[in-house]
């Protein structure tokens, strides 16, 4: 008989609806249970989802309560570190929304943690699973690799934004902003494509909410990896526009690949695949990658296989950002 993996939800917001939808779909998960501080957040998913699980406001009580295999944690940011290290040593899957933590400190603890623990954690960088993210690779596979890469996010952050949350906008409890929070899906695809990284010299600026803000609005730099390849990047919250992400990809060979959300472009003509259709769930931005990345994260459970993204492979576009924020234009090891 097939194993069923019970499985608990805590945070209930806006990213909330991309997990449960995903995991409605594999037939051997059952969603046991949902946390939030708020219990009308959590009471409100059960009902809009239509599912028998417990609802629970204190996290370490429902680890306490509940018989969980797995746990998703989709919290503010302050909380990945220590309500993953409590899952891990309970030896409780985790699957963790980004960013993995907030500093250098807090990753070598879950680091730690993960070592001690029979148990996995897998970290959400669903953009690594979009079909335009694995046939831009394809095609650079073809041509040698990237040569060299550009990223840019061009967003648009209001004053409600942050201080309706409670705790965005703050170095410690957000850990930054564009970079930590926007940016760092696609500073993870530049790792994904370029290799480890080395170095960044990089410069941050607050340039539309000053005074309401403690964290960067915006922030440009370069990449420097081991093999001496570079990436370029540009990223901002003040575009008072449509959101935008962009990568722009330079193979050995010289064919430039722009990927937008679910559109590959090569040398400027759109390639035809039938895999690149605009399926997304919720926003345009978030592509569809969180239900090919929690199916891989669930098969990988199911046959005792390596994570699909691990906290080591992870641990790469935080440190890129966390280097970035000491920079003040000098390069600075990541």
């Amino acid at each position: 008989m097939e194993k069923i993996y019970n499985v608990a939800l805590v945070g209930c917001g806006t990213i909330a609806p991309n997990h449960l939808r995903a995991l409605l779909a594999i037939p051997y998960v059952k969603i046991v249970a949902l946390c939030d501080k708020n219990r009308e957040k959590a009471e409100k998913r059960k009902a809009e989802f239509s599912l028998e699980a417990n609802i629970y406001d204190d996290f370490l009580t429902m680890l306490n309560s509940e018989a969980l295999d797995s746990v998703h944690i989709a919290t503010p940011h302050y909380l990945h570190a220590s309500m993953t290290v409590a899952a891990l040593e309970r030896n409780i899957n985790v699957f963790l929304e980004k960013p993995a933590c907030i500093s250098t400190e807090e990753l070598i603890v879950m680091m730690e943690a993960e070592k001690k623990s029979s148990a996995k954690l897998c970290v959400c960088f669903q953009n690594r699973f979009n079909p335009a993210t694995v046939i831009a690779k394809k095609i650079a596979e073809e041509d040698g690799g990237i040569k060299s890469a550009f990223g840019s996010v061009f967003w648009y952050r209001n004053e409600k934004y942050y201080t309706e949350s409670g705790w965005r906008g703050k170095y410690a409890t957000e850990g930054g902003g564009v970079m930590i929070n926007q940016a760092i899906h696609t500073i993870d695809l530049l790792c994904y494509y370029l290799g480890t990284p080395k170095s960044v010299t990089a410069t941050i600026a607050n340039h539309h909410l000053k005074d309401i803000i403690e964290v960067e609005d915006s922030c440009e730099g370069l990449i420097r990896f081991d093999n001496g390849k570079t990436a370029n990047f540009y990223a901002t919250t003040s575009f008072d526009g449509r959101d935008a992400t962009l990568l722009y990809l330079v193979t050995e060979k010289k064919r430039r690949i722009q990927i937008q959300y679910s559109a590959v472009y090569v040398d400027g003509e759109k390639v035809d695949d039938p895999s690149l259709v605009a399926d997304y769930v919720g926003k345009e931005c978030y592509g569809n990658g969180h239900t090919y990345l929690i199916a891989k994260y669930y098969e990988a459970l199911k046959d005792s296989k390596e994570m699909p993204v691990t906290l080591d492979s992870a641990q790469y576009a935080l440190r890129i950002l966390l280097a970035a924020y000491k920079s003040n234009d000098k390069e600075t090891e990541i």
